[in-house]
């Protein structure tokens, strides 16, 4: 059973177009369809690195993914936001997976606001170990931006593992390139519209979207999907004056419904800039 799992957590990846597992993590961004290329929160460590450039406050922040229909397949992830007098600082870990097969990373990074774009980027030391097949790793380079056109009109790109590292030295095989950009329009406060396209140099594209809306000062209700693959996601997030509470679920043909939890807890204020 546990080796047809392993096959199964082999294959999804090349069923939903990513070669290696979704890094994509916290509650905000898996309830909008993970549609984040301009969205600047606690979590963009893990999305688009040019949006932590607005955090105010030190963060720590946690999440944990779970796919009930597939024991082990379970995703988890922890990180740390440090603004600077210039720039603000993100280092995180991301885990898949279990004792048979799983995903590791270690990421540092740094964004800065110039102006009406911020830009950001980040290292990842990426481990892949299977069971009999041991351990494979290596170092990638992730690259974004994020700029205001209009008060209601931002866009944001990325692109994943810049530097197309070998992930063995006996192979050739790399980790697969990805770039990402995506629009977002605020007609109003509490209102958010996101639009994006993801493209795999080796797949079709991937077209995302997502809607925030203020129900109250401090909740607000999300839904987003995705199309090649399909699935379709909701959630709902609180945050108070130092807390933040996000829940999403996403329902895809393949793996079913997943669930994710994420929290971010601020410490102290950022400091200004002389």
């Amino acid at each position: 059973m546990r080796m047809a799992l392993a096959l199964v957590l082999i294959l999804i990846p090349k069923i939903t177009k990513p070669q290696s597992v979704s890094t994509l993590m916290g509650g905000r961004s898996a309830a909008l369809g993970n549609a984040t290329s301009t969205i600047s929160d606690n979590w963009s460590l893990f999305n688009n690195m040019a949006g932590i450039s607005k955090a105010e406050s030190t963060t720590a922040s946690f999440a944990y993914a779970i796919s009930p229909a597939l024991p082990g397949a379970n995703r988890m992830a922890a990180s740390i936001t440090l603004p600077a007098s210039i720039g603000v600082f993100g280092t995180g870990v991301f885990k898949f997976g279990d004792e048979l097969y799983s995903e590791q990373i270690i990421s540092a990074g740094y964004a800065n606001q110039l102006g009406l774009a911020a830009l950001g980027i980040k290292v990842n030391y990426v481990q892949y170990k299977a069971e009999g097949l041991g351990t494979r790793s290596a170092l990638s380079i992730h690259f974004g931006g994020i700029a205001e056109l209009s008060p209601k009109v931002l866009v944001g790109a990325y692109i994943m593992n810049l530097n197309q590292p070998k992930i063995s030295l006996d192979t050739d095989e790399k980790l697969p390139v990805k770039l990402v950009t995506g629009v977002q329009f605020h007609p109003e406060e509490s209102l958010i519209l996101l639009l994006e396209i993801e493209k795999d140099i080796h797949y079709e594209p991937s077209l995302k979207g997502g809607v925030e809306f203020g129900i109250h000062k401090k909740v607000k209700a999300r839904t987003g999907f995705n199309l090649n693959p399909n699935s379709i996601h909701g959630g709902i997030g609180y945050q108070s004056t130092r807390l933040i509470i996000d829940y999403a679920l996403q329902y895809n043909p393949v793996i079913k419904t997943s669930y994710q939890l994420s929290t971010s807890y601020m410490f102290t204020k950022r400091k200004k800039q002389a």
